[in-house]
């Protein structure tokens, strides 16, 4: 992808990007330092008011345009070792504007000190209570970037393993989907991607799994039997060494029949949505995922 092809502003940021440490090769208390600065570029969202969850440990970012009953689930992504509901506060404000929907960001346990299934476990228990709360299921989306894009489609399976009425849709952002990482972008996109290593994912995985086969579907959703499953809005930047994984499961999602849509940012890199009024790109993205979690929620 020629540099010529992305607006000014995402080049300048990923200039000082690539000029800077990469996070995921800082030791670790570096990296859950860093972990919450990601926002740091990210633009406040206008008509969004934020409000504590605290029996989910986050917090709820409410627009002005909020519609009855609908609602998006949204998890935090840090290799399952960093970042907090915090981290994504902003971009959280972001979508709900953009989708007219609530934004819950609730806290999960992190590895090394709370291994697999631990984030399943939280980020299902997120969505009963969010359900408690008054959101319908026919209106509501589970989303995420990164880890918590995998841990999106792997609470929506543990969600079909339930008697949970399953949400209306799941957006998986830069979704970290096969904790092998043997997608084949590993090595066609790992001279382009500035953010992420195959290396520093693998260290990530062995702390999180602590032993579990990373096959495990809901460790690594892509190796998932997705059928009943509701429709995905993937995206992924199309720099990503994590391109192959949103593929898959969009693959995955429109073989099962439950249909899925593929949004690849030329150019982009390891969730780009979240720089939400840094570059016109995030911008388009975030307008895109709100116009389809309308739509997916409208009831």
């Amino acid at each position: 992808m020629s540099e010529s092809a992305i607006s000014p502003q995402a080049k300048h940021l990923w200039r000082l990007i690539r000029e800077g440490p990469k996070q995921i090769e800082l030791p670790f208390p570096q990296k859950r330092e860093m972990g919450e600065h990601a926002e740091d570029l990210t633009v406040e969202p206008e008509g969004v008011r934020y409000e504590a969850a605290q029996d989910v440990g986050g917090l709820w970012a409410v627009p002005d345009n909020a519609r009855a009953g609908a609602a998006i689930l949204y998890l935090f992504g840090g290799g399952y070792i960093i970042s907090s509901p915090h981290s994504r506060r902003k971009t959280a404000g972001h979508l709900a504007r953009a989708s007219g929907a609530r934004a819950l960001v609730p806290n999960y346990r992190l590895a090394p000190e709370h291994p697999f299934p631990a984030a399943v476990d939280d980020a299902t228990a997120a969505y009963r209570w969010l359900l408690k709360q008054g959101a319908r299921p026919e209106q509501t989306v589970v989303a995420g970037d990164s880890s918590g894009g995998g841990l999106t489609v792997a609470t929506l399976l543990r969600i079909r393993a339930t008697t949970l009425p399953m949400p209306a849709g799941g957006v998986p952002i830069s979704p970290w989907a096969d904790l092998t990482c043997s997608g084949a972008s590993f090595a066609t996109r790992a001279s382009a991607d500035i953010c992420v290593t195959r290396e520093g994912l693998l260290a990530m995985a062995a702390d999180y799994l602590h032993g579990v086969d990373a096959r495990d579907p809901e460790a690594s959703p892509a190796f998932a039997d997705v059928t009943g499953l509701p429709p995905l809005f993937v995206l992924v930047g199309g720099d990503e060494v994590l391109l192959d994984d949103a593929i898959d499961l969009a693959r995955n999602g429109g073989v099962a029949g439950s249909g899925a849509t593929l949004y690849v940012g030329a150019g982009m890199q390891h969730v780009f949505p979240i720089y939400a009024g840094a570059m016109p790109e995030a911008d388009a993205a975030i307008a895109a995922i709100g116009a389809w979690v309308s739509a997916r929620t409208a009831g």
